[in-house]
């Protein structure tokens, strides 16, 4: 577990602590030693099940980043597993979830540069892959077409209609064609074939230079 893998760390130890028998032991704290025993049976009850969860919370260290171990070594699977989501899982699900607050907010503005706004959205894309979602290509590429302003309603229309499949970075070449052919038309103020008439904003586009994010 190195932080960001909390999520399929917690989901990967509590199957096979249930296929193993054991997630109870991860369901409360250790118990605390009787003050007075007064069954030899009580008193090898609790034995068994401190033995029992230390075994198992030493297999779980051995499977954490020796980097956050041991933040953890004094702890008990029970606590393990709660410090492991307050520290980790918590934060990255804020994370996230403002980050694809921003992509659901970024919108393609008129006039702008289709390559600029294709990075960008791309980076919001790396920032949640780097948070362990890893986002399909076909809600990606959904995405990206649900950002873009209504003069590419036409190119949206001819690939749903084409059923086309293509690769968010297959996008970029795509629209940036599309793009120069609408400046064409914008600035010839001529019918430009398989475009239909549409008003082009005056302002100067910006080319972005970026490096594309793998």
């Amino acid at each position: 577990m190195t932080g960001l893998n909390c999520k399929e760390w917690l989901r990967n130890w509590r199957l096979v602590l249930v296929i193993a028998g054991k997630l109870h032991l991860t369901k409360y704290p250790i118990p605390v030693p009787p003050k007075q025993v007064i069954i030899k049976s009580s008193c090898d009850k609790h034995n068994f099940l401190v033995d029992e969860s230390e075994k198992i919370r030493d297999l779980m260290l051995l499977t954490i980043d020796p980097e956050f171990r041991k933040d953890f070594e004094s702890l008990g699977p029970y606590e393990l597993i709660q410090s492991v989501e307050e520290r980790f899982q918590k934060p990255i699900e804020e994370e996230r979830a403002r980050i694809f607050k921003r992509l659901a907010e970024c919108k393609l503005k008129e006039g702008s540069s289709i390559d600029s706004h294709v990075l960008r959205i791309e980076a919001y894309i790396g920032e949640l892959y780097k948070l362990g979602y890893s986002m399909s290509q076909e809600m990606s590429v959904n995405i990206l077409l649900a950002s873009l302003t209504s003069e590419y309603d036409m190119l949206i229309q001819m690939y749903r209609k084409e059923n086309q499949k293509r690769a968010f970075m297959e996008m970029r070449p795509l629209l940036t064609l599309y793009e120069s052919l609408l400046d064409r038309h914008s600035s010839n103020g001529s019918a430009t074939s398989g475009l239909s008439p549409v008003k082009r904003h005056s302002k100067k586009r910006s080319r972005s230079s970026g490096h594309v994010l793998n």
